[in-house]
């Protein structure tokens, strides 16, 4: 098998002219952990932080992109990125985002919980994690605090990575959100199984039975196949969920997982399944990964079913990736969350306050550089931490100057809003009004360019020749 592994490193050193390699033994970093130069490609995995996005400890620039969501078939919209949320990014220079795709793994109705850590959603099995050791702490949302404010028929948003146990699978949940009302679309996302077992287009998504015989399928030209990652979009009234018998979906598009085999470089974080140390492969959210001639940290001997890892490598023509690095993301070596950004909404009776919408609890927290006075809103600071249920635990908070270009955040009231020119002023108490501009890519939260005149808001975004250019403007809640 070493022989094998031998000629998979060789194909990785053409594909990539060993840029990668070089990388792995101390080249130059982007983002944290000396991650090294990363050449074009595609990144796959949970959010962990912002400042730019971090996606399992790797840090793109996204302020030239929009992150966007398919929330109907074949409809992107502009959305907003939220830690725990499982994102793909492709990217042609080093640590820069050409594109962001936030990418849920379901949005249902809960059908039945399992228990304490188990529900099931659209024939899919969730499973919540509260350990660092086995991945990202799942993260709760929209009114949940923990897996015990799931309750059945909630409609909710669960994002997370396959993970197999055993013969079956689950979604590791990274983060579940409650929402008011199923979406126009509902989704599933799995491993397709049973294909053709009631009808050429009918197969199963664990314990869902598809039927896609009247769905558009993409990639377009795409077969479907027993093993293929896939998602489905399905209207609610498509659902039939019989008590005591299996749930029948049937689909409006099924999109097939589409990752390069070109030789393209990838990031890929994921739960370890199926781990052969024979023959050094292992089972990644869909992926087979050969792993022989990686360099693995902490060492191989920490690999093992069930335990939460990034991999950086090419993606081959026969589907699979071939790592040249294997990086377990326990918390041990890399923080489990990394934050970059202003403070807003300090409480300084709990030390708690907010960065990029994130809640931060400081009230433990090394301070380096603050003021003699300590925090307060509007400062600038680095954060890093571990993960509770719903908030940033900071270990240390850094303040500093903000840098110039970094993606900032401004509260105000909006005034003399231009909708054509698309333009407004955040008025400031206390402190000079900032002029705002905004585009078409811009997110706007909980209000619209034509509702923002005089509300109470939140800008984010970075500033230009004097002007902040917002990537997204909220409502101040």
């Amino acid at each position: 098998m070493r022989s094998k592994a031998v000629a998979n490193w060789i194909r990785l050193c053409a594909a990539l002219s060993c840029s990668i390699v070089i990388a792995a033994c101390g080249g130059g970093a982007v983002g944290s952990g000396g991650t090294g130069v990363v050449p074009q490609g595609v990144a796959v995995g949970t959010v962990n932080g912002f400042g730019s996005v971090i996606i399992d400890g790797i840090r793109f620039d996204d302020r030239n992109t929009a992150a966007v969501e398919e929330l109907e078939p074949g409809n992107d919209v502009v959305t907003e990125v939220q830690l725990g949320e499982r994102v793909e990014v492709a990217f042609e220079q080093a640590g820069v985002a050409k594109t962001l795709r936030v990418d849920a793994a379901l949005a249902g109705p809960v059908s039945s919980i399992v228990n304490a850590a188990q529900f099931v959603v659209l024939g899919q099995t969730v499973e919540v994690n509260a350990s660092v050791a086995t991945g990202p702490v799942t993260q709760f949302a929209g009114g949940y605090m923990s897996a015990a404010d799931v309750m059945p028929s909630d409609a909710v948003e669960v994002h997370g990575p396959i993970a197999r146990r055993g013969t079956s699978f689950v979604i590791q949940a990274t983060r579940i959100e409650k929402k008011a009302a199923l979406p126009t679309y509902l989704k599933v996302t799995g491993l397709i199984s049973d294909l053709g077992s009631g009808g050429a287009a009918v197969f199963k998504l664990g314990e869902l039975s598809v039927d896609a015989g009247a769905a558009a399928v993409l990639p377009a030209g795409r077969n479907l196949a027993n093993g293929q990652v896939a998602s489905v979009l399905a209207l609610p009234s498509a659902l039939s969920a019989p008590a005591g018998g299996t749930p029948t979906l049937g689909a409006a598009q099924v999109r097939v997982r589409d990752l390069p085999s070109d030789g393209s470089a990838a990031y890929v974080g994921g739960s370890v399944a199926a781990l052969d140390t024979t023959a050094y492969t292992f089972q990644l959210d869909g992926l087979t990964v050969s792993y022989g001639s990686a360099v693995v940290a902490p060492s191989a001997a920490a690999l093992a079913d069930g335990t939460y890892v990034r991999v950086r490598g090419n993606l081959l023509a026969d589907g699979s990736l071939a790592a040249a690095s294997v990086t377990v993301r326990d918390g041990h070596d890399e923080p489990e969350a990394e934050l970059k950004g202003n403070i807003v909404r300090y409480d300084a009776a709990t030390q708690t306050f907010t960065v990029r919408d994130v809640v931060v609890d400081a009230s433990q927290a090394t301070l380096e550089g603050c003021p003699a006075s300590g925090l307060a809103d509007g400062l600038y600071v680095a954060i890093e931490g571990s993960l509770s249920t719903t908030k940033v635990i900071a270990k240390t908070v850094h303040c500093q100057a903000e840098p110039s270009g970094a993606t900032v955040e401004r509260e105000g009231t909006a005034a003399t809003v231009d909708t054509t020119a698309m333009t407004f002023v955040l008025n400031r108490s206390g402190t000079p009004s900032v002029a705002v501009s905004w585009t078409a890519l811009t997110f706007f939260r909980n209000l619209t360019p034509q509702t923002l005149e005089g509300k109470r808001i939140e800008v984010v975004g970075t500033f230009a020749n004097g002007v902040l250019e917002a990537s997204a403007v909220k409502l101040d809640d």
